[in-house]
């Protein structure tokens, strides 16, 4: 269990991320192939078979994030949902945490903003079930809070992070790590993992036989 005084830490780490910008375009392309070509494929493919299992199976997926990251998680099951589908076939249920603006507000309000990804994990997963953090830091409170429940309540945790990976890094069953210190372009990276991800997860259900 996490102390009050490690979230103190991290929050603090967090508001505290010193973070590189460029000066061109051509800067900001050059910085996207560096990190493109050191693109993590094996992790991908692990985080693909988790979508793939969690398909068959019938379990949940939860993706969440703060800032950008928290519309990233909701393009990421938008593709999810829709991407991945196949005719006739039943669809990946996921579902993105912070798409339910009031339930947030409500939760950082009343309870706390740490509370607001772990409060609604809580309500709705099951042991088995995969949460997803997407975070450039990996030191974000809300987002460790709610990989430490995750792990602490029998889901298996993928992590999307930059910079040096932070505490999340340690809480995730899969790591997929965006080496880097430009928060633009972690986030582009961790798009693209989402769309790689959702077109794999598209081939593997659609060359599946017809589920009974």
């Amino acid at each position: 269990m996490e102390t009050s005084s490690a979230i103190a830490n991290s929050r603090k780490a967090s508001h505290a991320m010193t973070h590189s910008t460029v000066a061109s375009a051509r800067e900001y392309a050059t910085a996207m192939i560096d990190q493109l070509s050191q693109l993590d494929c094996e992790a991908i493919e692990r985080y693909v078979d988790l979508l793939y299992q969690a398909w068959d199976t019938r379990r949940r997926v939860f993706v969440f994030g703060n800032g950008g990251s928290s519309f990233t998680a909701s393009h990421h099951v938008c593709d999810y949902v829709k991407t991945a589908a196949v005719a006739g076939r039943p669809r990946l249920l996921a579902f993105s945490l912070t798409d339910n603006m009031g339930l947030t507000t409500a939760v950082g309000n009343d309870v706390g903003y740490d509370e607001t990804l772990r409060y609604p994990l809580e309500s709705y997963a099951q042991p088995g079930d995969l949460a997803v953090a997407i975070s450039s830091s990996g030191k974000s409170p809300n987002v460790v809070r709610a990989c430490a429940w995750a792990r602490e309540h029998s889901l298996t945790v993928v992590a999307l992070t930059g910079f040096d990976g932070g505490d999340v890094a340690a809480l995730a069953d899969v790591h997929i790590h965006v080496p880097s210190d430009n928060y633009g372009v972690i986030e582009d990276v961790h798009m693209c993992v989402g769309h790689i991800s959702a077109q794999m997860l598209h081939g593997r259900v659609h060359s599946r036989g017809t589920r009974a």
